[in-house]
């Protein structure tokens, strides 16, 4: 299983670079709140088992963005499943989405050890795992935020990590449209 997922990682790193963005015919209007709620959901049993609270901010209204819905899925999928794994048990999870202008700002967060500062530029790179201690865990090959870096910058937007004070936050963005 894990040697099929990470076949699986490589192949999907494989044809969004063949691709160099996004095709036209893979883009799409979708509410992103509805599309972030859907995965929050499908982590409930995830959650329960660890006990975590869950800080959920999303606007009152549908916000619309246009793109691959099925990639900004496995973005917000593999951005809330790292949040979880590396969450305390009782801790908090957070997942927001604000707008500015003519950008939504998806924010995923976990209360937890923080990332160092000298390994902050290094969470996107691929086989990049944070924390050696981590590598333990065979789930993982450290492909997870190098794919969700290649997905949005192949969006034309961007990502970023803060982490300080036992809180670390990953922010995209998206664009707004009607």
């Amino acid at each position: 299983k894990r040697l099929s997922r990470l076949v699986r990682s490589m192949l999907d790193i494989s044809r969004l670079q063949d691709q160099g963005r996004i095709p036209d015919e893979q883009k799409v209007r979708f509410d992103l709140a509805e599309c972030a709620g859907r995965v929050l959901i499908s982590f409930e049993q995830k959650i329960n088992e660890k006990h975590l609270s869950v800080e959920a901010e999303f606007p009152e209204h549908p916000l619309y963005t246009e793109g691959s819905e099925d990639h900004i899925t496995q973005v917000i999928y593999n951005l809330l499943d790292n949040a979880v794994k590396f969450s305390p048990e009782g801790g908090t999870l957070g997942l927001s989405i604000q707008e500015a202008g003519t950008k939504a700002y998806v924010s995923v967060s976990n209360q937890g050890q923080t990332i160092p500062p000298e390994e902050l530029p290094l969470v996107f790179d691929r086989f990049h795992k944070m924390d050696k201690s981590r590598s333990q865990n065979r789930d993982s090959w450290g492909l997870g935020l190098y794919i969700v870096k290649t997905i949005i910058g192949f969006h034309g937007e961007n990502i970023s990590v803060t982490s300080r004070d036992n809180k670390t936050t990953f922010t995209f963005t998206m664009p707004l449209v009607n």
